[in-house]
């Protein structure tokens, strides 16, 4: 079994990029998802852990593992993920580079004039941190 940690391929706000491209473009940037899954290894086995147990509760009930495996795991470190980016504990960790220039510029695609108050860095348009997921194969 593989735990993949990425995104659901979206268009990202006035860009020909999708929400892939973006991460991809993160990834070999800053480590952006390297850094969050060697951050948080302890609390995905936790989530892992806690999921095999209910599958293995729930076999023992019924006689059949769940259909998808371990869907509370892999909710439960996407969740994760986005909140390492949303409470800025990503700029915490020693990222070279983070907070980003633009985050601390405050770059905004959302607003009407394109700039606004400092916000966390990876949070430019909102559609990458909203694409992330977690899921096992």
């Amino acid at each position: 079994m593989k735990l993949n940690i990425g995104v659901l391929e979206v268009p990202e706000l006035d860009s020909d990029k999708t929400s892939y491209d973006v991460a991809v473009i993160l990834e070999e940037k800053y480590g952006l998802f390297s850094v969050y899954a060697d951050q948080y290894a302890e609390v995905m086995a936790q989530h892992i852990s806690e999921d095999v147990a209910g599958s293995m509760e729930t076999f023992l009930m019924t006689g059949r593992f769940p259909a998808e495996p371990l869907p509370q795991a892999a909710d439960a470190i996407g969740k994760d993920f986005q909140k390492f980016i949303y409470t800025r504990e990503v700029e915490s960790v020693g990222i070279p580079g983070v907070p980003t220039q633009a985050a601390l510029m405050g770059v905004n695609k959302r607003l009407k004039t394109k700039k606004g108050a400092r916000r966390p860095s990876f949070i430019d348009s909102g559609i990458l941190e909203s694409s992330l997921k977690a899921w096992f194969e």
